[in-house]
């Protein structure tokens, strides 16, 4: 087994066929991604999920609960637990959306903005060592066919 093959944390292990699956490789990378953000986001109280959820809020103020779950592609059950955690944090605001009062609707808190701001920090220094590990052009070429990978398989 070569190196590039082996996992990270178990050297002696034959993953057999796993090594030449694109889906195991892609999860892979994420893990080591998450694993890589998780002490410094720690430090801020976040996860790599939240800061994802952040960023969405960031993007889209006043989105409704049921866009987001749309966006994030989690259950409502599963994003509500995120979601209650950062409105208790102070770091987005639930309220009822305007068109339809049914509906909840999230912001951005100012506390929420300055805590993304940081997070956001340590995102792009993780983003700009990952595009220094690949030739000049590859990042790119990598974001196009991870996005190839992901309108494939949610076509189906």
């Amino acid at each position: 087994m070569t190196k590039a093959q082996e996992p990270a944390n178990s050297p002696d292990v034959d993953i057999g066929k796993l090594a030449g699956y694109l889906g195991y490789q892609i999860r892979q990378a994420q893990t080591a991604s998450f694993r890589d953000l998780a002490a410094p986001l720690k430090s801020l109280g976040l996860t790599p999920g939240e800061f994802s959820l952040l960023s969405i809020v960031r993007a889209n103020p006043g989105l409704r609960q049921a866009d987001l779950v749309q966006a994030y592609g989690l259950d409502k059950s599963t994003l509500s637990v995120a979601v209650a955690r950062l409105a208790k944090r102070g770091l987005i605001r639930q309220r009822r959306d305007e068109e339809d009062r049914r509906r909840q609707a999230f912001d951005l808190t100012a506390e929420g903005g300055r805590v993304l701001d940081r997070a956001t920090e340590i995102v792009e220094d993780q983003e700009r060592r990952m595009a220094e590990a690949l030739p000049p052009g590859e990042a790119e070429r990598l974001m196009d066919v991870l996005r190839r990978i992901v309108a494939a398989l949610d076509a189906r």
